[in-house]
């Protein structure tokens, strides 16, 4: 059986450069749970884009068909797109994702005018700018009317493209009237969005200072962990006398003084390469020079739950314009397998995605650092000496850090004790979006558990767990490092995959056990934790090669070397 692929309908709005896309076929390769991913790719010269579509599928006769209806704004697809690139033809070309991780290209291609593709000139007159400002001010007036309307919104009432689903009070009555006068004036009452403009008014003017950018700045809204990937890239930078800087600062940009801002602002502009280990938002608002390089590290192994771009449509915030992440010049991944799904996210060419290996992998590689790690562990905390460790490391629920949480009535830590042997303690690690700590009666089981949420890397208690219990957490990429047997407690997988969704079917590529009440964690852990596990590694053995083929504990060493040579 072959692939068959037929393009339905296939016309562009011109006025509002609106790509209307209609298309069904059927597919020869495994799919799992009816889901297929399925990406148009966006080619015109160098320019890529692989943009995701929802697909519909069906079974018949052992068969697997799919539909796909988008509508997809042309002038979002590439960024940048200049009038050069508008003379060519943009093809396009389609491609599937089995539930073995193998890419499928279908049996069809089209292409476009790339004038379709060119953004839409914007009014910059300064009677356009005056009245734009005008209508802002007056704006103020009609805000108790906006706020009115808002409240309705938050009461649930009537909708708002402007309020995301879950919010609601004060919160969504100011989102809806901020977008309101943003959407009839170009202006917003959101301080982020005012501080993001002054961010990029002030890179804008120090880059008209700087002739000739030099050396490295490192940026985060995190705290930059020990032994994390931007504390090794640094250290191997000091090592090398290299000239670096850095900014961290866990304040979110409309939390922070003007001050700080400029300066921010004056040293991005200074840089020859920008460095990054996770999302940092108002650097998407600056149009980059050209002599500076976007590198993100990011912070996690693989592929595993959708993020970035790969939302589209999925989040209701994120829109087809957003210039999230779409600058970087450089994304370094862990394994070449990887490169599609990184380039989709973050809506950059494949040929930008580049798999160095993750820097904070190379200690599992490093027989002596695990001794060191298990013994100072044992020695901080003495009830882990020469005991079987069960970590509990689930991740969060919600849409942020803000609204994390974790049912904690889904585990109950004194009956899963009660059930273990004698010599298993129960190390727990929430996720640090999760302020709530799970109760048990700490006499009772005085020296049998640690809750070490908020303190210990999670990579240091891998070399000491005997048995990792988790839900989606990507914890599981550096524990298939180890070997160590996981557990997955998946009681809510059907709503964790309508709200957040995976690029795989979770059951096909998931490293271990799976199951959905506490009764059964309870009776696969012991089985677990006395080394009699299904299967004979295989599994495990394919998952490593296929999300981590190039971690080989040098992976700081090539990202360095890749740094280094950005700056000559």
């Amino acid at each position: 059986m072959q692939d068959e692929f037929r393009i339905i309908e296939q016309s562009v709005v011109s006025q509002e450069k609106k790509l209307i896309f209609h298309a069904e076929g059927k597919v020869s390769h495994g799919i799992g749970n009816n889901k297929l991913r399925v990406v148009i790719i966006f080619q015109c010269g160098r320019k890529q884009r692989r943009f995701p579509v929802e697909t519909v599928c069906f079974s018949q006769d052992g068969e697997i068909f799919f539909s796909i209806r988008e509508e997809i704004w042309l002038e979002h697809v590439f960024y940048p797109f200049t009038a050069e690139d508008g003379k060519k033809t943009v093809q396009m070309f389609f491609e599937y994702c089995d539930n073995q991780g193998e890419w499928h290209v279908l049996p069809n291609k089209s292409a476009l005018e790339g004038n379709y593709f060119l953004g839409r000139q914007k009014k910059t007159s300064l009677f356009y700018s005056a009245y734009c400002r005008v209508m802002y001010l007056l704006s103020f007036l009609l805000l108790p009317i906006f706020l009115l309307d808002g409240y309705f919104v938050a009461k649930g009432y009537k909708k708002s493209p402007y309020v995301p689903r879950e919010m609601g009070g004060k919160k969504g009555m100011f989102y809806h009237a901020h977008g309101i006068v943003k959407n009839f004036t170009g202006y917003g009452y959101s301080m982020r969005e005012l501080k993001t403009n002054y961010f990029a008014r002030k890179y804008e003017r120090a880059c008209r200072r700087v002739a000739s950018p030099r050396g490295v700045l490192f940026l985060s809204e995190r705290e930059c962990e020990a032994g994390g990937n931007l504390d090794l890239v640094r250290r191997g930078m000091i090592e090398r006398n290299l000239p670096w800087r850095e900014c961290i600062d866990t304040r979110p940009v409309h939390q922070l003084p003007f001050s700080v801002i400029r300066k921010v602002a004056r040293m991005a502009a200074a840089a020859k390469v920008i460095v990054l280990e996770d999302f940092y938002p108002q650097l998407h608002a600056l149009n980059l020079r050209q002599e500076t390089e976007l590198v993100q590290l990011w912070h996690a192994c693989g592929a595993f739950k959708m993020f970035g771009l790969s939302e589209l449509g999925k989040v209701e915030h994120l829109s087809q314009d957003t210039r999230n992440h779409r600058n970087y010049t450089a994304a370094i991944t862990s394994g070449s397998q990887m490169i599609p799904f990184y380039s989709e996210a973050f809506g950059i060419s494949t040929e930008k995605v580049r798999p160095l290996g993750v820097p904070r992998t190379d200690i599992f590689f490093d027989q002596s650092y695990g001794q060191e790690a298990s013994a100072r562990l044992s020695a901080k905390y003495p009830e882990l000496e020469g005991k079987r460790v069960v970590l509990f490391a689930p991740t969060f629920r919600g849409s942020g850090n803000k609204t994390a949480h974790y049912p904690m009535e889904r585990f109950a830590v004194g009956s899963f004790l009660d059930a273990m042997p004698e010599d298993v303690v129960l190390v727990i690690k929430n996720h640090p979006f999760v302020k709530e700590r799970f109760a048990y009666d700490g006499a009772k089981y005085s020296g049998r558990v640690l809750d070490l949420s908020g303190k210990e890397n999670i990579n240091d208690i891998l070399f000491v767990t005997s048995l990792l219990i988790t839900d989606y957490s990507s914890c599981i990429f550096e524990a298939s490092l180890l070997g160590i047997p996981m557990l997955f407690y998946v009681f809510d997988l059907e709503e964790y995959v309508e709200e957040r969704d995976f690029y795989f079917d979770f059951s096909s590529f998931a490293p271990g056990e799976k199951v959905r009440t506490f009764e059964d964690v309870i009776k696969t852990s012991v089985r677990l934790i006395s080394h009699e596990k299904d299967g004979d590694g295989e599994a495990e053995a394919r998952f490593r090669e296929y999300f981590l083929d190039s971690l080989d504990g040098h992976s700081t060493e090539r990202v360095l070397k890749y740094i280094q040579s950005l700056c000559e």
